[in-house]
């Protein structure tokens, strides 16, 4: 099968399109036709990190085209999503079925930026609370124009919370820390400021005696890091609180840009330059260049 991957280079790392032999399930997996994959930072990181001829991909849309033996929550035919070890920069991946979310009938290139955000999203704000109080409560949510932020806005209007961008509120989610020292500034006694992927920036000097003060509660989160059973926890409280919301289609992906998958390196390159608005899908062709779509 064809698919992206991380050619090595003296000074740097990049991708380029290789034939790579095609997955084998085991009994707990699935094998997803990827139709689409979402782009995201770990994606960098991965091309910087890993070895020659290793496929990146955090997440992917499609249909699956095989099952294991011990598989029975769904079928060949059905349309999902799934977060993934690596690997969705292809035509094919091999996914444990407990990572899966079920999807309705949706564009399934916009489906392939839901499953790496909607679980960030929920490990970082939503599963240190009990979804019941949240009503009326207020959170101030930071990038909002990007995949992950327009995402947050409305997974917390869908969970009851207030989203505003002014001061006092019980949340702050930022994504990257874009500046930490306000955040903590806008929050209300006993306030939380959970920060969603670092990605390598350091976010200067924290005034211990406000955090003291005001009881402000301060959270790193990232999911990539995290082993594949808190993955697998994380999708099945997506699946029962967020989930919904998208089944319904009262939650919308917001798409940016479309990129062939055959530009994904010119994604990446995008996704660098943090200029863009929504996420950045790659849709399956290795074939044609992709013209820059932007997303609906």
């Amino acid at each position: 099968m064809k698919a992206m991957v991380v050619k090595k280079s003296w000074f740097s790392s990049i991708l380029e399109q290789r034939e790579v032999k095609k997955p084998k399930i085991k009994d707990d997996e699935i094998m997803i036709k990827v139709s689409a994959a979402g782009v995201n930072r770990g994606d960098i990181i991965d091309v910087v990190a890993s070895d020659e001829g290793v496929c990146p991909g955090l997440e992917c849309a499609g249909i699956i085209e095989a099952v294991g033996r011990n598989v029975n929550c769904c079928k060949v035919g059905d349309k999902v999503c799934a977060i993934l070890e690596g690997g969705g920069y292809a035509e094919k991946v091999a996914v444990p079925a407990n990572l899966l979310l079920p999807l309705p009938d949706i564009d399934l290139e916009a489906a392939a930026g839901l499953p790496y955000a909607s679980c960030s999203i929920w490990s970082a704000l939503f599963e240190m609370c009990d979804p019941k109080t949240l009503k009326d409560k207020k959170i101030l949510i930071h990038e909002g124009a990007n995949g992950i932020g327009a995402l947050a806005i409305q997974y917390a209007k869908h969970m009851g919370l207030t989203v505003i961008a002014s001061t006092g509120v019980d949340f702050v989610l930022d994504y990257g820390a874009s500046n930490l020292r306000r955040n903590i500034e806008c929050c209300c006694t006993g306030g939380k400021v959970v920060i969603v992927e670092l990605h390598g920036k350091e976010c200067g000097r924290i005034d211990l005696a406000r955090l003291q003060q005001h009881h402000t509660e301060i959270t790193v989160f990232d999911l990539q890091s995290r082993d594949l059973d808190y993955k697998a926890s994380v999708i099945a409280e997506v699946r029962t609180h967020l989930w919904p919301a998208i089944l319904e289609k009262k939650v919308i992906p917001a798409v940016g840009n479309r990129f062939a998958m055959i530009e994904a390196q010119k994604a990446l390159d995008l996704l660098k330059k943090n200029d863009g608005t929504g996420k950045i899908i790659l849709y399956m062709d290795f074939e044609k260049t992709s013209g820059h779509l932007k997303g609906e």
